[in-house]
């Protein structure tokens, strides 16, 4: 038992020892004081950061007839709270429902709704916080509403929003309720800096609201706004008999003008399987994704396309496929053998569950495509006791595995594709501590997630080991891509040094060289700032 004990000690301190011979030196961490909390409290977002500091919004569960408290709270540079304040969203039958914070021309907003079921209509409010007291400066006002008379129970509409890529304009866009065989339906807010009110438009489309999908919405810096949608042939579903069951179009509202456009995007070499658009300086719209060869929500590779604002005309198309030396990589060796060998026989190997998160516009005209795979097994158990007493438990994985990221030339040509090795398949938690965090510096990304220790040295081959969240020697890593598309991956800090799990999610990019970290696990919370050397 003594030698067991040792011998397991031994193989623990190995491994903080190999941690400690890879910690990177690519950026340097402070971490702020640890945090004593109540377990039912958790970071919902990083709302703003300034010269001062940081604000965050956070829920505190109260209890299920009580609901959340929402609490906005303030960190100074060295990440030391100064300042927590309980929202006020009014009492009782009046309180409104958290929908958005913002950051907006040096302004702290909190948007807010309320739906009032006796007169049929949801309203949407926004108030100013002031930064250093952290109460309302008492200027709530309504600026949209949705009419939801004679429509369904609980169907009062939504309210959604984007920001310009110069962080000049915001859109409310209204999601508004329909009933069977209507129309789809959608209202456009544009507002500027001051959040004064351009242009409003209600729109009511030509295509049933039940065969037209919205995936996408942009704000231009102009206030012009972009739509992106999908329209179904007969119900919606994605594919019918192997081929696609939808066309893309793309809608545009532009500011002041009854000059909107409708955009086909319609590309005959391949099945569009994800797509997202972007705006650029020149009120281009980008369109890039994943495409399949075998008509499935399986992929094959990636494409990117340059749709000019004014002709409507397509003049920047290119697609990769992405080839089986990429689809094998971090596969066990049992499973490359296994799909080596179906591609030998011309069968169609494609990766599956892969989502676009984000496009990224480059200065130069190019641009990175960066994306994750993501799903969710349930599996459902029954078993019978010796009693006969049936019972059946319900489980979900949650899986976040390998992040792809596809570099666009400023000739709209795709360069390369990487693969970040990455396994984090969690139960009943919907991915608490997967995913990852992505700070842009110069021409570097760097990704932030938590890992297992026997990846750090992880060259594309063979099996990649899950993350654990309960083990001590859980950590997380760094992985820095160059321009050419070449990857690193060293440590960043252990779970043991750390005393908490990051969450990566949450963690947002506030310099051009800072990324800002939180951590929790049961009571205890943490931020780190986190500073890339160059």
């Amino acid at each position: 038992m003594k030698t067991l004990s040792f011998l397991l000690t031994a193989s623990v301190l190995c491994s903080y020892s190999l941690i400690a011979q890879v910690k990177t030196e690519k950026a340097t961490v402070l971490w702020g004081p640890e945090l004593k909390e109540s377990k039912k409290s958790t970071l919902n977002d990083l709302v703003a950061y300034d010269e001062t500091g940081i604000y965050v919004s956070k829920s505190n569960f109260k209890g299920y007839f009580s609901g959340y408290d929402i609490i906005l709270e303030h960190f100074d540079n060295d990440l030391n709270k100064t300042k927590s304040v309980v929202l006020n969203l009014g009492e009782k039958k009046e309180k409104r429902t958290l929908e958005l914070m913002i950051h907006f021309n040096d302004v702290l907003y909190v948007f807010s709704s309320k739906s009032n079921n006796e007169i049929k209509k949801n309203f949407l409010f926004v108030e100013s916080i002031n930064k250093k007291t952290l109460l309302s400066n008492n200027d709530l006002r309504k600026i949209s509403e949705i009419n939801f008379e004679g429509k369904k129970k609980r169907n009062n509409g939504d309210f959604m929003y984007s920001i310009s890529r110069d962080k000049s304009k915001i859109l409310i866009y209204n999601s508004l309720p329909f009933n069977k065989n209507e129309n789809a339906k959608f209202s456009l807010h544009v507002f500027d800096q001051n959040l004064n009110q351009l242009w409003e438009d209600n729109i009511t489309l030509p295509y049933e609201d039940k065969l037209f999908g919205v995936e996408d919405y942009q704000v231009s810096n102009k206030g012009n706004v972009y739509v992106l949608g999908k329209i179904y042939n007969e119900n919606r579903r994605t594919y019918k008999r192997g081929k696609p069951n939808f066309k893309h179009r793309i809608l545009s509202y532009i500011n002041e003008s009854s000059n909107n456009k409708e955009y086909p995007v319609e590309i005959q070499e391949h099945f569009i399987t994800d797509m997202k658009i972007a705006i650029d300086n020149n009120e281009n719209i980008i369109c890039a994704g994943f495409y399949s060869e075998l008509g499935t929500m399986s992929i094959n590779g990636s494409y990117f396309l340059k749709i000019d604002g004014k002709s409507k005309n397509i003049t920047t198309k290119s697609f990769k496929e992405f080839g089986i030396d990429f689809i094998t990589q971090n596969m066990t060796k049992r499973q490359e053998k296994k799909t080596r060998k179906r591609d030998d026989k011309n069968k169609k190997i494609e990766l599956y569950e892969y989502d676009l998160d984000n496009i990224i516009l480059k200065d130069d005209g190019g641009a990175v495509l960066i994306g994750e795979q993501f799903f969710v097994r349930v599996v459902t158990t029954t078993t019978t006791d010796a009693n006969g007493n049936i019972s059946t438990t319900t489980n979900y994985y949650y899986n976040y595995n390998d992040i792809i990221v596809i570099n666009i030339s400023s000739e709209g040509e795709i360069e390369w594709t990487e693969k970040i090795p990455k396994r984090q398949v969690t139960k009943n938690d919907g991915g608490f501590y997967s995913s990852y965090a992505l700070a842009v510096v110069d021409d570097k990304l760097y990704f932030v997630f938590n890992d297992n220790p026997k990846n750090l040295f992880y060259k594309g081959e063979g099996k990649v080991y899950n993350f654990i969240r309960n083990k001590k020697e859980s950590l997380a890593v760094l992985v820095e891509l160059s321009i050419e598309g070449r990857q690193t991956r060293e440590a960043l800090f252990s779970m043991r040094e750390a005393d908490v799990i990051i969450r990566p999610k949450v963690c947002e990019q506030t310099t051009k060289n800072e990324l800002i970290l939180f951590g929790q696990k049961k009571k205890k919370q943490r931020f780190a700032k986190v500073s890339f050397v160059k």
